[in-house]
């Protein structure tokens, strides 16, 4: 319910509005601006009151066990774990439960969001939606390896500070209301703290009279900054602008690769265990140093192909070195064989 300010404000705003229109008709172009009236706070249906995804969700995995193996690339020996084949098995089961959650996001984005608000509004509910139940799925597989002392909460932590490019894209429309509302509020709190009066006097009678007047002044001076705060604020033209220019398909793909990456989560998680030994699941320096190396002319010919072994079984989900592998051995069935096991497409 609006107060007695808002609806002061507003009839403020009617009059304020009126008198502006005169006035640019008077001068011939658009000198004032609108005042934007106090709305009240937008009220969103509750996510659950949305008709939720009929479509059946996968069926829970079960245990699966791998075998060691070992892949030969010009007279060099790739050795595969048994541990690690293991994670390889659930490979399209990941692929498979992520789509899926990433077209139960589609579905709902396509229910709740409307614009800009409901897109900020709703997302956490339906992102939360898919990655929570894609999150047990990874953590349920460290029974499988005999790992007991993962803590739930910081595996979450992980994939949320690691693997977040939707919540990046999301963060980055929110940061865009934060900044201008945080910008609106500062100017409009320096305005109404810009003059403040003391009041005072001799005497009780002259103490109560200034108190009085220094307090309606202040008040007014506060309602000012509101006022100033309130039209600096983010408009809806500028909301509709840039939800207009929201790329919603390319969202979707960032939504089923966060998704996806619950895998690269675990492999985390069980190369720190220690089930997986000499196993990276992220690149640096040192791995780039050694892909220009090999790209390099003068690199030594006999050597490449052990390097490039190493590599693949030190990164074997990293993409750079089966680019470099093909171009230096072509396609053939060594590196089909290598690639076709190894090469984890995001797609």
């Amino acid at each position: 319910m609006a107060s007695l300010f808002e609806k002061g404000f507003n009839k403020f705003a009617d009059m304020g509005n009126a008198l502006n229109k005169e006035a640019n008709k008077l001068v011939g172009k658009e000198v004032f601006g609108e005042i934007k009236k106090i709305e009240e706070p937008k009220v969103f249906p509750p996510f659950e009151s949305y008709p939720p995804c009929t479509v059946e969700e996968p069926e829970q995995w079960t245990a699966l066990t791998g075998n060691s193996k070992q892949f030969e690339l010009d007279g060099n020996i790739i050795n595969v774990s048994q541990e690690l084949d293991t994670c390889f098995q659930y490979k399209d089961l990941f692929k498979q439960s992520a789509q899926y959650y990433a077209n139960r996001f589609e579905f709902r984005y396509h229910q709740c969001v409307k614009d800009y608000d409901t897109l900020l509004h709703y997302f956490e509910d339906m992102y939360m939606e898919g990655l929570a139940p894609m999150l047990e799925r990874a953590y349920s597989l460290f029974l499988v390896f005999g790992v007991f002392n993962v803590d739930k909460q910081t595996f979450y932590n992980y994939q949320l500070d690691t693997y977040n490019r939707a919540v990046t894209s999301y963060s980055t429309m929110l940061g865009i209301t934060l900044e201008k509302k945080q910008s609106a509020d500062s100017f409009g709190n320096k305005l109404g703290n810009s003059v403040r009066l003391q009041g005072g006097g001799f005497g009780l009678k002259g103490a109560a009279k200034g108190i009085a007047k220094a307090e309606t002044f202040n008040f007014g001076m506060s309602a000012l900054g509101k006022f100033v705060s309130h039209q600096l604020q983010m408009s809806d033209e500028e909301k509709a602008q840039i939800f207009s220019k929201f790329k919603e398909d390319v969202f979707f793909k960032e939504v089923y690769n966060d998704y996806l990456c619950t895998f690269f989560s675990m492999i985390q998680f069980l190369a720190d265990n220690g089930i997986l030994k000499q196993i990276y699941t992220k690149t640096g320096n040192e791995y780039n140093t050694m892909i220009n190396n090999l790209k390099n002319p003068m690199f030594p010919k006999d050597r490449v192909g052990q390097l490039l072994a190493d590599m693949i079984s030190k990164y074997p989900f990293a993409q750079a070195e089966y680019e470099l592998l093909i171009n230096v051995y072509g396609e053939n069935d060594e590196t089909r064989e290598i690639i076709n096991y190894f090469n984890f497409s995001m797609d």
